[in-house]
């Protein structure tokens, strides 16, 4: 069935769907969700302290209490359970996500600022994540497309336990993290995280070490003035995993542990950050931020991929050699000033951003099995391989922000920003000798209604306007010239619900979106080479989000939440009209309940079901639907936890993400966890 595509009134309305009558049916069925920390208080959607039933937009909270009781150690851990976010593959070795189905690789940032360094980060030193839906370019600037994810940190306080905790795993992973600190005296609160990690994996061959060193002190310079300085050192070894290929339109009926690469397959990620906030008060109502970031990855590595399946069941491979750098430069200044019915935010922000592809390799690898692979061939000579790739990348950024959260009568509230930014790209192609340049001034608009007819609730309606370089960010391979690529532009119209119910026990969000981007890159039909683009790809996605999270009960928790995303291909010269955009399932949905159980003994129970969904936009290959059962039990002593995890009870098969249609991650297979924390 052809799906037919309403204007905003409609959507107002009641948000008509383009779906079959069954896609109907499921939607109606549903009756609980959620995946956020309640509507308490949150500084991402608006970057101001308050409540977030006063913000007209979507955001989830994962908060401290869920990253324990589900035994998170990875950021795909933490989101698995948050509405309209699907993982990415990111090789094993980056956090990537996909948000309300478009690609979100670089839409991070740290405590509010900018973050695009393609690593992982490790959770202990993560506090709470905040999970921002549809564009928010007005505030974080380019990209910000579906949403981005704003990670929370650890900070010193006076008064703080020692944290000692070790995890034993399954795949022989063991993991042990520290986490101390408290007052030094003179004004001086200090804050030292360290972390050892080390494993193997359910896949074959692949395995990882991470170090972490993360100290952190806050001067009280002042009662009105405080210093905060903050650092991170990480190193870490893995396995790059390129997951399994297809066949005929399908994953490829293998093992999960099946592994397609060789054992000489390595990447090592060096990764710096140093970050120092200045933070004055000059009275109640006017406060001063001023943030300086800097971070610095290096990357070296080799992969062995999957380039096809050939017709005598062998796998064609290829082997990369990648090394890269990328530094960052950030400064961000927010004054906001509060009035009686104002709340006023001005922000400018300066970034310096460099990426260094220094000698991308590329070699052809001898064809395996495909049903029984061999990793037995030597470590390659990487002098011999020819260079493909060779590339110095800057990204400068000069913007100014500006929004105001308006009090127009004791039940309407009001949001109106704009963000102007100055992005100057430039690349140097050592391999052709051509230096390209492009410079975008561009403007980023958002305004927001809220209707507040009882307290505890609120209704909403959010539009707004996201840009991001059209060729790539922090590097650009295309064909056209990088002077022609102009920006994709994604609009955002959006309303939505929020309601606590019996006191703040508990809360309900219901958001209606309809996201469109424009000018995305497809081939040029009049070229048989197959050489030149044009922009003139539209991708729309339009889709409703429920959630639901609090104390329902003595002694319980729930968090849930739905997603319903129909996300298409509505113009493209390469892409079929109405193909679903890859990564992206019409139906998500979860559900984590967290149950004292008496005395010291707790328990959670979690369920994760996502319908089928397609490798790529080509809709060539498609990942099945699949259901998943998580569960946890844990015993709280006065100064100890000890909490058992158990991932996959069931042992389903099934594929989560994809690089492209050969390139496809298995889910993991049943595996538990255990985890010891002492607290002194």
């Amino acid at each position: 069935m052809k799906t037919v595509l309403k204007p905003l009134p409609l959507l107002l309305a009641g948000f008509v769907f383009s779906a079959q009558a069954d896609d109907i049916q499921t939607m109606q069925q549903v009756t609980v969700t959620g995946s956020s920390d309640g509507l308490a208080a949150s500084a991402g959607g608006t970057k101001t302290q308050g409540s977030l039933l006063d913000a007209p937009q979507s955001v989830s909270i994962v908060s401290q209490e869920n990253l324990r009781n589900r035994a998170a150690l990875t950021s795909k851990d933490a989101l698995d359970y948050v509405s309209s976010v699907v993982a990415g593959q990111g090789e094993g070795r980056r956090d990537e996500f996909y948000i309300r189905g478009f690609y979100s690789l670089r839409d991070t940032s740290l405590d509010g600022v900018r973050d695009d360094t393609l690593y992982s980060r490790d959770l202990a030193t993560v506090e709470k994540i905040e999970v921002i839906k549809g564009a928010a370019a007005a505030l974080y600037g380019r990209g910000s497309a579906g949403g981005l994810i704003n990670r929370v940190s650890k900070q010193p306080r006076a008064k703080q336990e020692t944290e000692v905790s070790a995890t034993v795993a399954s795949d022989n992973e063991r993991r042990v993290s520290v986490d101390a600190g408290g007052a030094l005296g003179g004004g001086i609160d200090g804050r030292l995280i360290a972390v050892y990690d080390t494993g193997d994996s359910y896949r074959d061959v692949v395995e990882h070490t991470r170090k972490l060193l993360a100290p952190s002190l806050k001067f009280a310079l002042s009662p009105a003035t405080s210093l905060l300085l903050q650092a991170e050192v990480q190193r870490e070894d893995r396995t790059p995993d390129r997951g399994v290929p297809s066949l005929k339109g399908r994953p490829v009926d293998v093992s999960p542990s099946t592994y397609y690469g060789e054992r000489y397959d390595y990447t090592r990620t060096d990764s710096d950050m140093a970050k120092a906030k200045l933070e004055h008060r000059f009275n109640d109502r006017l406060k001063l931020e001023n943030t300086f970031q800097y971070s610095r990855t290096e990357l070296e590595g080799v992969n062995t991929r999957n380039r096809r399946v050939n017709a005598d069941n062998t796998v064609s491979r290829q082997i990369t050699y990648f090394p890269q750098t990328q530094r960052n430069l950030i400064n961000q200044t927010e004054l906001t000033y509060t009035l009686d019915q104002h709340a006023l935010l001005v922000g400018l922000e300066l970034s310096d951003q460099k990426r260094d592809v220094v000698t991308a390799q590329t070699g052809i690898a001898y064809p395996v099995s495909l049903y029984a692979p061999q990793h037995v061939l030597p470590a390659p000579n990487l002098s011999t391989l020819p260079v493909s790739l060779n590339n110095a990348f800057t990204a400068k950024t000069q913007a100014l922000y500006l929004q105001d959260q308006i009090s127009i009568a004791p039940q309407w509230k009001a949001l109106a920003g704009v963000r102007f930014d100055r992005f100057q790209q430039e690349q140097n192609n050592r391999l052709t000798k051509v230096f390209s340049e492009r410079t975008d001034n561009v403007v980023s608009p958002r305004a927001g209604l809220v209707y507040q007819p009882l307290d505890g609730q609120s209704w909403y309606l959010n539009l707004s306007r996201s840009s991001q370089p059209g060729g790539g960010d922090l590097l650009y391979s295309g064909s056209t010239p990088l002077s022609q690529v102009k920006p994709l532009q994604t609009d955002l119209q959006e309303v939505g619900y929020k309601q606590e119910w019996l006191g703040g026990r508990f809360s309900t969000t219901a958001a209606l979106f309809r996201i469109e981007q424009r000018n995305q890159l497809t081939l040029d039909p009049s070229d048989p080479a197959g050489l030149r683009q044009l922009q003139v790809g539209k991708q729309r996605n339009q889709g409703v989000e429920l959630e639901l999270q609090g104390a329902l009960w003595q002694g319980g928790r729930l968090n849930a939440s739905y997603t319903y995303n129909d996300a298409r291909i509505v113009a493209s010269n390469d892409i079929p009209s109405g193909n679903r955009a890859e990564m992206t399932p019409r139906h998500r949905a979860s559900l984590w309940v967290d149950q004292e159980l008496g005395g010291a003994w707790n328990a959670g129970l979690g369920v994760l079901l996502s319908s089928a969904q397609f490798a790529l936009s080509d809709n060539a290959v498609q990942l099945p639907g699949y259901g998943r059962v998580d569960a946890a039990i844990g015993y709280r002593g006065k100064q100890y936890e000890v909490r058992f995890k158990l991932n996959n009870v069931g042992n389903a098969r099934f594929y989560e993400s994809a690089i492209n249609n050969v390139q496809i991650q298995p889910g993991a297979s049943r595996n538990a966890s255990v985890t010891l924390t002492s607290r002194f």
